[in-house]
């Protein structure tokens, strides 16, 4: 074969470029018509499907399968007021979930991707870098009677850098749910108190870490477990 002729992609390759690029397509489509019709499905409180939106797994994205995200949604709602402020940090899955299903107006997403700006006044562009750098800072501080935080990546800083925010927004009596990995477990309770539960979060895609759910509360569906 001549130096400069470019390898030709097997046909089973080709078939599966093919059908990685025809779905991402699709997908694209699908996000660009919700954008465009985002005010009318807003005005009318229509329901959300999570996969309009796909993984980036370069932000280390992986969505909750829909037992998780409604798992997280009915303990939002179980232990919260209707007025109370409720936070979704780096965790879009639970609030979706929890919008489609209780649809309150305090409740926010804390993300970076801006994809869920769609969600207007409910969507706060986050970095967990800038832990206490994020529109309304001021006026959310010990504000929030629920928080559910999901660090993106599974390492020391980034849990303590989200676990800061957490504390910033936490009302005194706040009730707190952390998702992350089995080996944050001691600085999880180090840092906010957070202690091991008997629910273990799971994702449509499946993870190779061992994930957990860490809590400062019990109640009748989530309870603390001793390892």
């Amino acid at each position: 074969m001549d130096s400069e002729e470019t390898p030709a992609l097997s046909a089973d390759t080709l078939a599966i470029l093919q059908s990685f690029l025809s779905e991402k397509q699709e997908q694209d489509e699908r996000f660009a018509k919700l954008q465009e019709n985002a005010d009318e499905v807003f005005k009318n409180n229509q329901k959300i499907d999570m996969s309009v939106f796909q993984e980036d797994w370069q932000l280390s994205q992986f969505w909750y399968d829909d037992k998780t995200a409604e798992f997280l949604a009915d303990r939002v709602y179980e232990n919260t007021e209707s007025n109370d402020h409720v936070a979704f940090i780096s965790s879009p899955t639970a609030f979706v979930a929890f919008r489609n299903k209780y649809d309150r107006e305090n409740a926010f997403v804390f993300e970076f991707d801006e994809r869920f700006d769609i969600f207007k006044h409910q969507f706060v562009h986050y970095d967990f870098n800038k832990p206490l750098e994020f529109a309304r800072a001021q006026s959310f501080e010990h504000k929030f009677k629920f928080i559910i935080a999901d660090p993106p990546f599974l390492n020391k800083d980034c849990l303590s850098q989200t676990l800061e925010t957490v504390r910033f927004l936490a009302a005194p009596d706040a009730k707190i749910m952390i998702d992350t990995g089995a080996v944050m477990k001691d600085l999880a309770r180090e840092l906010i108190g957070a202690r091991i539960t008997n629910f273990n979060p799971a994702h449509k895609g499946g993870l190779s870490n061992e994930f957990r759910c860490y809590s400062t509360f019990e109640d009748d569906q989530l309870t603390w477990i001793t390892e």
